[in-house]
């Protein structure tokens, strides 16, 4: 059992402990502060910013040429999208376009692998064939480090298979749900809140960014949580007397009261006036 103690509670200051036969110290009742969120940094003492994020999510254009037959007599003769000349025999379409066979090959130099019969892979207005796209193109996950030739996630300035982008803490897959930063490592929000939030320790909910909170006996709590114990007058801002031993874990108040009147352990005390 701790001895008795004696706070209150001025404007300002720091958080401190004092016994009852010694001067009463100060401790601090105000906005919460806010650290954390997504963009990285601690979750230390009056409440963590959330800030959620969304990985984005890309995916290669794949598709396959057309072969038409060449435009009859009297036809309007189509123009080859490449080099821009008159084709006479069949043609090739695809994205909206118009290829002379011989001119729908892969982009790549060293390549030029006719692309009719093995299909493409468009980025950014070229085509490639499979092998190329993979082996130049295709970003790698960096996670498995991996060639990502489907679905790509983008977050945090990296690229992801979304069977890579996962909590750091749990492995859940984030999908399209979002992310919160902290050191720069993606978290779910129920790890997030859990490992990072500053919680009241009344309540034991997280004292989020703009919450009114008292920092007092060494915890955090809503401002309103800061209640005595017996009558339940909220303390913020008021003379209180305090008793009893802190525990883990949330919801394990340390006995508070406001007049020592209410509370018969108290009235046998010998006590530093209100001040």
């Amino acid at each position: 059992m701790l001895p008795l103690l004696h706070l209150y509670l001025p404007s300002s200051g720091e958080t401190q402990l004092s016994d009852a036969s010694k001067t009463p110290v100060q401790t601090t009742a105000g906005s919460a502060s806010v650290t954390g969120g997504a963009s990285g940094g601690g979750g230390g003492g009056g409440g963590g910013q959330k800030g959620a994020s969304f990985a984005g999510a890309t995916a290669p254009r794949r598709g396959r040429g057309v072969l038409n037959p060449s435009v009859g007599l009297g036809g309007r003769t189509p123009l080859c999208g490449h080099c821009n000349g008159q084709i006479r025999g069949p043609f090739i379409s695809a994205l909206g376009k118009i290829w002379c066979p011989d001119h729908f090959v892969c982009t790549k130099q060293h390549c030029r692998r006719p692309l009719a019969d093995i299909g493409f892979v468009e980025e950014q207005g070229d085509l490639y064939c499979e092998y190329c796209f993979e082996q130049f193109i295709a970003p790698s996950c960096n996670k498995c480090s991996q060639k990502i030739k489907g679905d790509c996630l983008n977050a945090i300035g990296k690229h992801f298979h979304p069977e890579c982008f996962a909590c750091t803490y749990c492995g859940t897959l984030f999908k399209n749900n979002p992310f919160f930063l902290e050191d720069g490592l993606p978290y779910c929000e129920t790890d997030w809140n859990e490992l990072f939030t500053t919680k009241c320790f009344a309540c034991g909910f997280p004292i989020e960014a703009g919450d009114r909170w008292v920092e007092a006996l060494s915890n955090n709590y809503h401002s309103q949580c800061f209640n005595c114990t017996n009558c339940k007058k909220n303390l913020e801002g008021q003379s209180f007397y305090a008793k009893g031993e802190v525990k883990e874990g949330f919801g394990n108040q340390i006995n508070l009261c406001w007049d020592r009147r209410l509370n018969p352990e108290l009235q046998h005390r010998s006590l530093t006036p209100y001040p």
